[in-house]
Order: C-alpha cells, then sequence, then structure tokens
C-alpha cells in the first residue's frame, strides 16, 4: 500500500484533557509490566517486525510501557511520529517512510537509526483521548493492508482495555476501602457524642502504648470521669434533659480537645480521656480542666445538677501497663464520687 494517511491538525484534540486522562490512568512511569508486553512480542510475530512498541505520548516525550527491540524507554516528543498518530482516529501508516516529505523530517527516518517502515495506532480511551499508541516499526519498507490495519487496532484496543479496566479495579479497591474505613469509625464511635465508644478505647490501646514505648509521649494521663449527676437530670427533668447532658459533655469536651488528646464515652455516664504528660505528669490541671468543663456545661444547658466524679492515673505509676492506669484511675473516680456526690 503506497498512499500515506495524513495526520488531522493539532486542533482537533484537546490537549489538557488528555494529559488528564493519561493522569487519570497513573499508568506513566510504572514498571514493566508482563501483560502489555505479551502484546509487543505479540505483534513482533504477527506483523513480521523488529520493534514493537506500546506508547504514551506525555507534555514533552513519548514514553514506552513497553517495548520489543529497543534499549530506550522514551524519546523527545516533537517531531515524532507518535505524536502525530495520536491526532487521528486510524491507524497511521508510513509504508516507506523516507519517501514522505513530512517524516522525512523525523530524525529516526532521516538519521542512523534508519526508520523506514511505521504503522500506529492510537490508544483511544473510552472518553475518546487518544493518549498514546501501539505501533510497529522496521527498517525495512513494507506494506501493510487492511486486515494488519484492522490487526494493530484490535491490539491498541486490547492495551486500552487493560489500561482502563486496571483503572476500575484500583477506583473499587478505594472506594471498597473507604467504606471499610467509614464502617469501621462508625463501630468505633459514640453516636450521641461523636467520641469514641468502648471499642474505640479498646481498638485504640495498642497504638497509644506504643506511642509511648517508642518515647512519642514521656508518658500518659488516664483520666475517667463519671457524670454522677445524670441520674437527678433524669429524674427531674426527664431522659431527654439527660441526653441534652451528655452531649453538651461531649461536645465540652471537644472543644477543649488537644493536640494528642484521645476522647471516649465508655457507658452511660462514663467518658475516658487519654492524655500524653510530661515526664513530672500534673495531675491538678486534669482536674481544673474538668471543673471548667463541667461549669460550661452548667452554664450551656442550665441544667446545675450537671456535675461528676474525675479521677486521674498516670502511666508510669503502674509499670506503663494502660490497663491497669485505667483501672486506677477508676478507683480513684469511684472514691471520689462516694465522698463528693454533688456536682464538681
Amino acid at each position: 500500500m503506497d498512499s500515506q494517511d495524513t495526520p488531522a491538525t493539532p486542533g482537533a484534540h484537546d490537549e489538557r484533557l488528555r494529559l488528564a486522562a493519561i493522569q487519570n490512568l497513573g499508568i506513566l512511569d510504572t514498571p514493566p509490566d508482563g501483560a502489555y508486553d505479551r502484546l509487543t512480542r505479540l505483534a513482533g510475530h504477527l506483523f513480521r517486525v523488529p520493534i514493537a512498541i506500546v506508547t504514551v505520548v506525555d507534555v514533552d516525550r513519548i514514553w514506552f510501557k513497553s517495548r520489543l527491540g529497543l534499549d530506550v524507554s522514551e524519546v523527545g516528543r516533537d517531531p515524532g511520529l507518535c505524536a502525530s498518530c495520536i491526532l487521528q482516529d486510524d491507524v497511521l501508516v508510513y509504508e516507506d517512510a523516507r519517501a514522505d516529505a513530512l517524516a522525512l523530517s523525523n530524525p529516526l527516518v532521516a538519521g542512523e537509526f534508519g526508520l523506514r517502515f511505521y504503522a500506529g495506532a492510537p490508544l483511544k480511551t473510552r472518553d475518546g483521548h487518544n493518549i498514546g499508541t501501539f505501533c510497529v516499526i522496521d527498517r525495512e519498507p513494507r506494506e501493510f493492508g487492511e486486515a494488519d490495519r484492522a490487526s494493530l487496532q484490535d491490539l491498541a484496543a486490547t492495551v486500552m482495555e487493560t489500561m482502563e479496566l486496571r483503572l476500575d479495579s484500583r477506583k473499587l479497591l478505594l472506594q471498597n476501602l473507604a467504606a471499610v474505613e467509614a464502617a469501621e469509625k462508625r463501630a468505633n464511635t459514640d453516636a450521641m457524642t461523636g467520641l469514641g465508644n468502648r471499642r474505640g478505647l479498646e481498638t485504640d490501646m495498642p497504638r497509644i502504648a506504643q506511642l509511648v514505648a517508642s518515647g512519642q509521649y514521656a508518658d500518659l494521663l488516664a483520666t475517667i470521669v463519671d457524670l454522677n449527676g445524670l441520674k437527678l437530670v433524669n429524674d427531674r427533668h426527664g431522659h431527654s434533659a439527660g441526653d441534652r447532658l451528655i452531649k453538651a459533655f461531649g461536645a465540652a469536651l471537644q472543644r477543649g480537645l488537644r493536640a494528642n488528646d484521645f476522647m471516649y464515652r465508655v457507658g452511660g455516664d462514663e467518658f475516658v480521656i487519654l492524655s500524653p504528660a510530661a515526664a513530672s505528669p500534673d495531675m491538678a490541671s486534669v482536674r481544673e480542666r474538668m471543673a471548667a468543663v463541667f461549669q460550661a456545661v452548667r452554664e450551656e444547658t442550665g441544667l446545675a445538677e450537671a456535675g461528676g466524679a474525675v479521677g486521674v492515673a498516670a502511666l508510669s505509676e503502674t509499670g506503663n501497663n494502660m490497663q491497669q492506669a485505667l483501672e486506677l484511675a477508676d478507683r480513684r473516680m469511684y472514691d471520689e464520687k462516694k465522698g463528693t456526690p454533688g456536682p464538681t
């Protein structure tokens, strides 16, 4: 076949969207892949050519996803036969490139490489962007009939389907991971306050203990708070007022949230706060902080009964045993609750 195909003008394609499609595929600069290498080997056998390449035409380069018969991984984009190929939707064929004035401007044709034959089929995405080519090359002129063109287009379509199916798989995997993470977060969160729940505390404890063991935290303060005014609120004002108290207390805790604080509602009226501390933890400051939280809740809700008992223990008091620190804080909270039944 002696006639050559004439590329469409560059204005026929939106380069910005085409490059965005390449980025979306995430294919550039990825390692060699057997799925594509098998196809270039097949093309070499099918068309009896020494060189077959799957290319991606980037901003200023033509990068080779798979290559048979070449040692380089990319070439400059301009001038380039593949850069011309993506400007049309049909197969671009030069049966004898030296007989074509346009092709002679390409250094692969005019230079030492000595390219004589080129056939390239665009790699077209589902939304119509030509992101690269499947091309076959020879240093001798040759004929390339309609059946050959159809076969090359089938190979190009197979490459594009593989890329897009893998993109779909990655997106589905990310969606599944996001769904799992969202479900895990819901399972570890108290619906009423938005704080962690008991399951969340149990999930976080090993990680928090590791932060202490690694030296990222000098020590840790475990604080347990019991809303011992909740029963009075429920009895005097109804359970809706009790729910309002719990929500207000949770919101007040979060307003006072400091970097690396961990907060949980672990029971109907019981809360746990784990806070990084200095080498000499100041437990009195924790009590002052809780007193300020209760005062804010009383002012916000108008519930004078809003109050609670507080127990604090340092992780270092228990030989860095997280469970024992929580138990010690719980005993101290219970001792305070017996001695101070009213608001704190």
